[in-house]
C-alpha cells in the first residue's frame, strides 16, 4: 500500500510539470524543496507523447466513442495522422478539406478537428478530439458503425436457472410435494455462427421427470443487410400474424442493428403472494419463466417471451397448495418506422408444435416501410396447402401516439367446406416516457363468423382429425355411428374469438400524483356465449419516505372459480447497519372476505448489495398464522436463493441458483447472472479488480472476469477498480470499449505490467537522501523505478536488478549490490 501511496505522490508532482502547451517548455527545479531540485525531471517537458510509428488508438469526437484506429505518429509532436478512410467513418464533416475525396491520401488531426483540439493521452492509448459543433454530422447517438462490431470469441455457453419447491402437510396423511425446474439456455459460437438451444426439465412428485424443448437454432447475424439468418426450432413473430413453434429457415430484418431501433414491448408480470409461493409464467404451453417469491407483492420485469405475441398464463402455487391464475396480455403494435426505412421477414418450414399432431408446410413473408415520419405502411402472407391469408395495414405517427388499422383476409379449406373472412383490428400505442419504459398499448380486434387465424385452422383440423377417429372407434365398437356433428367438432377445438379488446398501462402521472398501471383483456366468442373478461388494477404513490399500492385483479382459484382479489400494502424505508432495508404492512382480500394481513421485513446487505433477505410474519383467515424467510446471495460464480416458511398447517422449503458459464479455449468461466451478450475481460495475472463497481464480479487468479451483461450494437464501457484483494500484476490502464454482435461473447484485454516489486532504502555517500522524483535505472538501462519520499527506492523489473543507477541533473550516481528490502541497511549511492 505504501507502494501506491508513494506512487500517487510522484504523480501529484508530475502533473504539475506537465504544460498544456504544443512547444516544449522546461519547469523551474529551484521551486522544488531541498534536494529535490537536483532530480532531472526532462522526461516529463519532453515533446513526445508517443513513439513515432503506428498505434491502434481509442478515438473519441466530442467524448463520443468512434471506434479503435491505426493512428499514424510523427517525429514531430503535432505530426498525428490518419487515413481517409478511416477519418470519414468519425462523423466529421470533410467537405471542404483537401483531399477528402482520394481514400489513399492521409490526414493530420490537427487539419480534421478545423479549430478544435487534439488530446493525447498515451496512458489510455486513446485521442480525444474536440470539433466544433459545425463540423459534427448528426448522427443518432449512441450509434457505432457496423465495422466496429465484435464477433467475439470461439464459446460454449450455458445459462440456467434451477428452483426446487417443497411443501409438506403437518396434519392429515402429511403427504410432501415437490417440484424441480430446471431452464437451461445453451449455446455455441463459432466463425460468426451462433447454436442456440432453450430446453427445461421439470419433475414433480408422481411424475416422471421431462424434458421441454422450447426452441434450437443456428443464427448468422448479417451486417451488410443489418438481419438475421435462423435455421431450425423457432417462433413466427407475432406482430402481425399469430407466433407459431416452426422447423424452418427464416431471413428477417434485425431492428437493433439500426440506429433508430425500436422499443419493443416487453409485459410486466405483477401479482400478490401469500406465503413463499412457486410462480410460473406459461406462453404458448411451454414454462418460460419460473420464480420462489416472498409473501407480498411480486413484479417479475425481466421475462424473454417466446415471440412477439401470445398471451403469458401465470400461476401462483402458494405453500398450503392452493394456486390462483392469472393471464397478461401480450401483444404488439406494428412499430413506425422513418422515412425509407424497411423491415422484412421471410420464412418457411413446417409447424411444429407439440400440441398439433401433422407439421404442414407453409411459407410467411412480412414487409413494413416507413413512407415519411408520419405514415408507415405494412403487408404480409401467409400460403400452405389448406389456408392462405393476406393482410394489409398502415400505421400513423401522431401526436397522440402511434395508431394502426389493418385487415386480414384468410381462406381456410375445412374438412368438407371452404370458409372465408376477415378480421380488421384497431392498435393505439405511445410511448410516454420510454426512460422510465412507460408504456400503454390498447388493441380492438372483430373477426367474421368465417375467419381462421393460421393457428384456428391447425386446430380445427386437428380437432377434427381428433373427433373422427373417436367416431371410427365406436363405430369399431358398435357398428354404426351417429353422423359427425359440425357443431361438436367446432366446440371440440374450442370457440374462435369474436370481439377482442386488451390494453396495458404504466404511466407515471404529474408530480405529486403516482403512478397507475393496468392490464387486462376481455373476449367473446362466435361458437359459445360466454365471454371471458381478466383486469389487473394498481395505483402507487408516496407519502413522506412511504409508499403505498392499491391494486385489484381478476384471478381464478384453486377451483377454476374467477374471484376479485384486492391487495393494499404500505412500504416505509430506512437504514439498518448502513444499508437500505425496507419495513411493509399489507392487507389481502377477496371479493368481500378478509385473506391475509402481512408484515415483512426486507433490505440488502454486504458489498454492492450481495445478500437480500425477506422476513415475513401473516395472519390468515380462519386463525392461522405463518411465519417466513426469503434470502438471495450474488456469490461470484451463481446467485443462489433459498426460501423457508411454516404455519400450523404445512411446511414449505425452497431452494434456486442462477447463473451462466462459459468456456472459451484453456478457460472455463462463470458469472452469478443470465446473460445472453456477454464479455470476458482480461487483466493478465491481475487478480480481484472489480468489474463497473460490482464486487461481484473480480477477475481471477489468471486476470480473468465472465460480465454477463452487455448491450448488443452499442458501446459498452467496462472499468476495472483495484479492491483490498487485488494482488499480482499492476493494471496499466482501467477502461476499455467493445459493441459486441447480439449473443456474442466479446473480449476485452486490458494491458498490465507483471513485473516482481521491490523496495530499499538508499542514501547520498554524505548521508543525505536521494532528491525525490528521480529515475532509475537497471544495469541495461532500462527505467525501473523513482525514488520516492524518505529517500525510498521503489523498483519494478522482471528480475531483481544487480545495479542501480539514478539519474541526476549532474549525471548521477550508482548502486552496486543494492540491499533490498525494508529490514536491510540503506545503500549507498557513489
Amino acid at each position: 500500500m505504501e507502494w501506491k501511496h508513494n506512487r500517487l505522490c510522484l504523480l501529484a508532482v508530475c502533473s504539475l510539470l506537465l504544460s498544456q502547451k504544443s512547444g516544449a517548455v522546461t519547469f523551474d527545479t529551484s521551486l522544488l524543496a531541498g534536494m529535490s531540485g537536483e532530480s532531472d525531471l526532462s522526461r516529463f517537458y519532453e515533446n513526445n507523447d508517443m513513439p513515432a510509428g503506428t498505434q491502434e488508438m481509442d478515438i473519441y469526437v466530442n467524448s463520443n466513442w468512434k471506434g479503435r484506429y491505426a493512428v499514424i505518429f510523427g517525429e514531430k509532436r503535432d505530426d498525428i495522422r490518419l487515413a481517409w478512410k478511416d477519418a470519414s467513418l468519425l462523423g466529421i464533416d470533410t467537405a471542404k478539406l483537401a483531399d477528402a475525396k482520394n481514400p489513399q491520401r492521409q490526414i493530420t488531426l490537427h487539419d480534421l478537428v478545423q479549430g478544435g483540439k487534439v488530446d493525447v493521452e498515451a496512458s489510455t492509448l486513446s485521442i480525444r478530439l474536440t470539433v466544433p459543433q459545425a463540423y459534427v454530422s448528426h448522427m443518432e447517438a449512441g450509434y457505432v458503425a457496423p465495422q466496429f462490431w465484435d464477433e467475439g470469441l470461439p464459446a460454449l455457453m450455458l445459462s440456467y436457472n434451477l428452483t426446487y419447491y417443497n411443501t409438506r402437510a403437518k396434519t392429515g396423511n402429511k403427504e410432501s410435494d415437490d417440484d424441480f425446474y430446471a431452464g437451461l439456455e445453451s449455446g455455441a459460437n463459432l466463425f460468426g455462427w451462433q447454436f442456440r438451444d432453450s430446453s427445461s426439465w421439470r419433475k414433480t412428485s408422481g411424475q416422471d421427470g421431462e424434458w421441454q424443448n422450447n426452441t434450437r437454432y443456428l443464427r448468422r447475424p448479417v451486417a451488410a443487410i443489418k438481419s438475421n439468418l435462423t435455421i431450425g426450432d423457432f417462433y413466427t413473430p407475432g406482430d402481425l400474424f399469430d407466433s407459431l413453434r416452426i422447423r424452418g429457415v427464416a431471413l428477417s430484418t434485425e431492428m437493433k442493428m439500426r440506429p433508430d431501433s425500436q422499443q419493443g414491448f416487453s409485459p410486466i408480470v405483477r401479482g400478490v403472494a401469500r406465503t413463499n409461493a412457486l410462480v410460473k409464467v406459461i406462453q404458448n404451453g411451454n414454462t418460460i419463466y419460473q420464480e420462489n417469491v416472498p409473501p407480498g407483492q411480486f413484479t417479475l420485469d425481466n421475462i424473454q417471451p417466446t415471440g412477439s405475441a401470445g398471451d403469458l398464463l401465470v400461476v401462483v402455487r402458494e405453500a398450503d397448495g392452493s394456486e390462483q391464475s392469472f393471464t397478461v396480455p401480450f401483444s404488439a403494435v406494428p412499430g413506425m418506422l422513418k422515412e425509407g426505412v424497411s423491415e422484412y421477414s421471410i420464412m418457411a418450414g413446417k409447424v411444429h408444435q407439440t400440441t398439433i399432431g401433422g407439421d404442414p408446410a407453409f411459407v410467411q413473408g412480412t414487409l413494413r416501410y416507413g413512407f415519411n415520419n408520419q405514415v408507415t405502411g405494412y403487408a404480409g402472407t401467409i400460403v400452405s396447402d389448406n389456408y392462405q391469408a393476406g393482410l394489409l395495414g398502415a400505421g400513423w405517427n401522431l401526436p397522440v401516439g402511434a395508431i394502426s388499422v389493418d385487415v386480414t383476409h384468410a381462406r381456410t379449406q375445412l374438412q368438407d367446406h371452404s370458409d372465408s373472412g376477415q378480421s380488421f383490428r384497431i392498435a393505439y400505442s405511445k410511448f410516454v416516457d420510454t426512460t422510465s419504459t412507460n408504456f400503454t398499448l390498447a388493441a380492438w380486434r372483430y373477426s367474421t363468423k368465417g375467419y381462421y387465424t393460421f393457428s384456428d385452422a391447425l386446430y380445427s383440423r386437428e380437432g377434427y382429425q381428433r373427433l373422427r377417429k373417436q367416431y371410427d372407434d365406436y363405430r369399431d365398437r358398435f357398428g354404426e355411428a351417429p353422423a359427425l356433428d359440425l357443431n361438436a367438432w367446432d366446440a371440440l377445438r374450442a370457440a374462435r374469438p369474436k370481439n377482442t379488446f386488451t390494453l396495458n398501462l404504466n404511466q407515471r402521472l404529474t408530480d405529486g400524483w403516482g403512478t397507475v398501471f393496468f392490464s387486462g383483456t376481455q373476449r367473446d366468442y362466435w361458437t359459445s356465449s360466454q365471454s371471458s373478461r381478466e383486469y389487473q388494477l394498481g395505483y402507487s404513490n408516496g407519502l413522506g419516505r412511504a409508499s403505498y399500492t392499491l391494486s385489484a385483479s381478476r384471478v381464478r382459484n384453486s377451483d377454476r372459480d374467477e374471484e376479485t382479489r384486492f391487495y393494499v400494502s404500505l412500504n416505509l424505508p430506512f437504514s439498518m447497519f448502513d444499508n437500505n432495508a425496507w419495513l411493509t404492512t399489507s392487507l389481502t382480500a377477496t371479493d368481500s372476505h378478509y385473506e391475509q394481513s402481512n408484515i415483512t421485513l426486507s433490505g440488502n446487505a454486504l458489498a454492492s448489495n450481495r445478500l437480500s433477505y425477506s422476513l415475513s410474519g401473516s395472519n390468515q383467515r380462519g386463525g392461522g398464522n405463518m411465519a417466513s424467510v426469503n434470502t438471495a446471495y450474488r456469490a461470484s460464480f451463481s446467485t443462489l436463493g433459498a426460501s423457508y416458511s411454516e404455519s400450523s398447517d404445512y411446511r414449505q422449503s425452497g431452494l434456486s441458483s442462477r447463473g451462466s458459464l462459459v468456456a472459451i479455449p484453456w478457460h472455463l468461466l462463470t458469472s452469478n447472472e443470465i446473460g445472453s451478450t456477454m464479455t470476458v475481460v482480461e487483466a493478465p495475472k491481475a487478480r480481484g479488480l472489480m468489474v463497473n463497481g460490482d464486487e461481484s464480479i473480480v477477475t481471477n487468479s489468471d486476470g480473468l472476469a465472465l460480465v454477463p451483461y452487455a448491450t448488443p450494437y452499442r458501446k459498452n464501457s467496462v472499468t476495472l477498480t483495484k479492491t483490498d484483494n487485488s494482488s499480482g500484476a499492476e493494471i496499466l490502464g482501467n477502461m476499455a470499449n467493445s459493441v459486441p454482435y447480439d449473443g456474442a461473447v466479446n473480449y476485452l484485454r486490458f494491458e498490465t505490467d507483471s513485473r516482481s516489486a521491490w523496495e530499499l532504502r538508499a542514501t547520498a555517500p554524505d548521508g543525505k537522501p536521494l532528491p525525490f522524483g528521480s529515475e532509475v535505472f537497471n544495469e541495461r538501462g532500462d527505467s525501473v523505478g523513482f525514488v520516492g519520499q524518505a529517500s525510498m527506492l521503489y523498483i519494478r523489473a522482471n528480475a531483481q536488478p544487480i545495479r542501480l543507477k539514478i539519474r541526476l541533473r549532474n549525471g548521477g550516481c550508482v548502486i552496486n549490490h543494492p540491499q533490498y528490502g525494508l529490514s536491510n541497511a540503506a545503500s549507498y549511492c557513489q
